[in-house]
């Protein structure tokens, strides 16, 4: 199969697979991004998003691209699917492109591709618009390893200024200056002084990015002292890969072939360290924290099954499983690297991977909530699959297709799921929308709205709403709009009625630990685990009692938000929004 053949299937894999997307709708972040979408009067107007920051992040090639899609079809869902789903599918052909470069197996950069496309936590970073930046930033990420792997005219100079350009899409690719050192010193076995010659552009392309972001965007140019940390691990990790460069690293691994029990036995015990002080020590916040990341990094970067709770381990802090998962996951991968111990030790392009994987990890390092994080990871993980896969010989290479062929028949199935889950959402929130529009209508840009309970992330997908929501039916928003709870992740019936002109009472009858309150409707922080609970909010009086296995929640309003001040009321059951009356 020629190499453009071999793309054209690829990339065909990839739109058709993410195809139905188009039919979903904007939820969640989509409509701060359309907020700022609407007030382009000219083409000249982009040059904005290079002057300003967006909730301290400076993404300003995300937002023009946005800004295409807008000028082309306005607020039309699809055209944004559109661009996203093309996006995902250059990124495939670059998976393609770096596997036939890195492996002379013929099918091993297709076997890369095909288990990239269709891996399926990558549904949200595809499907959510507002995940644009995370699908840039990789596609403009793999591009320059691409150029980088394959060499050529121009690699030199040309990949650093895509890894600025990924750097300008989201600040998740600052860390790739450790896969390009990887390559460098392991796979193009260079010396020290080669291997500092080709990293310095691609260092030259990260202070270019801090300057503009600090001097354009007006943010920190390293994102804050809370940044340090990773700062502090990236210049460690990149110093200690070139400084592996010319023999060193080749005598580091005639040192660790031979040690691959002590390697293992070491892992192994610092997870178990890590498990006792999640459970018991001093430092037992951070322990879990820690392993979390892990299980979360882990499990949606392995296991092609995505839904397996409504609430997943990683993020279930009252749970001994939050960290547990991750001490599990952590143990399952230090097994596998030793059963392969030999061949990765001995294969520069296995290191080179793992700078790759470990560049892409460290920006992401203390977070769990989206597997939109996990985009550009998926790349460097399918490329190792791939071409570890292809690389077997006989009988092994036979099994290990057929076990490939069932994860990629799994994930299909997950990835229509999810399409179906990312439809209901859309839809949920346009909905929505419409009946908050409507009881306001004929004024606009006028009027309060409540919700009483909101849908938050449902179904695994985003189903938040935002005060700019209301903006798409008819160009306008209310006055103010609060949320009083959220309902997070399981959809539990609830009833709600009017117990005078100012008392409204929420009933749960199966409370399932889902509701999240807060004091000034705007930071919730405040899990509803145990009754009696008392709140004073700017509606008013929050109380909470428990009622056999449910629970009631009473609002007394304040003067001002009373039944006959014009304050439209809704709440969130059975799969839909509904209006108080």
């Amino acid at each position: 199969m020629t190499t453009r053949t071999a793309a054209a299937l690829s990339a065909a894999v990839a739109i058709a697979i993410y195809w139905p997307a188009l039919q979903s709708q904007f939820v969640g972040d989509d409509f701060m991004i359309l907020h700022r979408l609407r007030g382009l009067a000219s083409p000249g107007d982009v040059l904005r998003f290079f002057r300003g920051e967006f909730f301290e992040y400076y993404r300003p090639i995300g937002f023009v691209a946005h800004a295409v899609d807008w000028s082309i079809a306005g607020a039309d869902a699809r055209q944004f699917h559109l661009t996203n789903v093309l996006l995902h599918a250059a990124s495939t052909v670059f998976v393609l492109l770096i596997g036939r470069a890195l492996s002379p197996r013929t099918m091993a950069g297709p076997a890369a591709a095909l288990l990239f496309a269709v891996h399926a936590s990558n549904h949200e970073a595809v499907v959510w618009i507002s995940a644009r930046f995370d699908l840039l930033a990789t596609c403009f990420s793999l591009a320059a390893l691409c150029w980088m792997v394959r060499g050529g005219t121009g690699s030199t100079l040309g990949a650093p200024l895509l890894f600025l350009g990924a750097l300008l899409s989201k600040e998740s690719a600052v860390a790739l200056p450790i896969a390009a050192a990887g390559f460098s010193v392991f796979a193009r076995r260079a010396t020290a002084a080669d291997a500092l010659r080709r990293v310095a552009p691609w260092v030259g392309a990260l202070a270019l990015y801090a300057v503009l972001r600090h001097v354009g965007g007006g943010v920190s140019a390293v994102g804050g002292a809370s940044r340090l940390p990773k700062l502090i691990a990236f210049l460690v990790i990149l110093g200690l890969v070139l400084w592996l460069a010319g023999s060193r690293w080749l005598r580091v691994c005639d040192k660790l072939r031979g040690h691959r029990g002590a390697v293992l036995g070491a892992t192994l015990a610092v997870v178990a360290a890590a498990a006792v002080a999640a459970a018991v020590g001093p430092i037992g916040g951070l322990a879990a924290e820690k392993l979390a990341v892990a299980g979360f990094a882990l499990f949606n970067l392995v296991s092609p099954v995505l839904d397996v709770s409504a609430v997943p381990f990683y993020l279930d802090v009252d749970a001994t499983r939050y960290w547990l998962g991750g001490a599990i996951a952590i143990t399952f991968a230090a097994l596998a690297l030793a059963a392969a111990w030999r061949r990765l030790v001995d294969d520069g392009r296995m290191w080179f991977l793992g700078a790759f994987l470990l560049a892409a990890l460290l920006p992401i390092s203390a977070l769990t909530e989206g597997a939109r994080y996990l985009y550009l990871p998926s790349a460097a993980l399918s490329l190792l699959a791939g071409i570890a896969v292809e690389e077997l010989a006989g009988r092994p290479r036979a099994i290990a297709r057929l076990v490939g062929a069932a994860v990629l028949a799994v994930s299909v199935v997950q990835i229509e799921i999810k399409l179906r889950d990312w439809r209901w959402a859309g839809q949920l929130t346009a909905d929505g929308a419409r009946l908050a529009d409507a009881s306001l209508a004929p004024s606009c840009g006028e009027g309060h709205v409540v919700f009483l309970t909101e849908p938050v992330a449902l179904r695994g997908v985003y189903t938040h709403f935002l005060y700019e929501t209301f903006e798409i039916p008819r160009g306008c928003m209310p006055s103010t709009f609060q949320v009083l709870t959220r309902m997070v992740r399981v959809d539990t019936p609830i009833e709600v009625t009017w117990d005078g002109p100012s008392r409204i009472v929420i009933t749960v009858p199966e409370y399932r630990n889902n509701l999240v309150l807060s004091e000034d409707l705007r930071h919730f922080d405040r899990p509803l685990r145990e009754a009696p609970i008392r709140i004073v909010t700017p509606l008013g009086l929050l109380t909470a009692e428990r009622i056999g296995s449910g629970e009631r929640l009473t609002l007394t309003l304040s003067s001002g938000t009373a039944r006959t001040s014009g304050t439209r009321f809704f709440y969130f059951s059975g799969g839909s929004m509904r209006g108080l009356e």
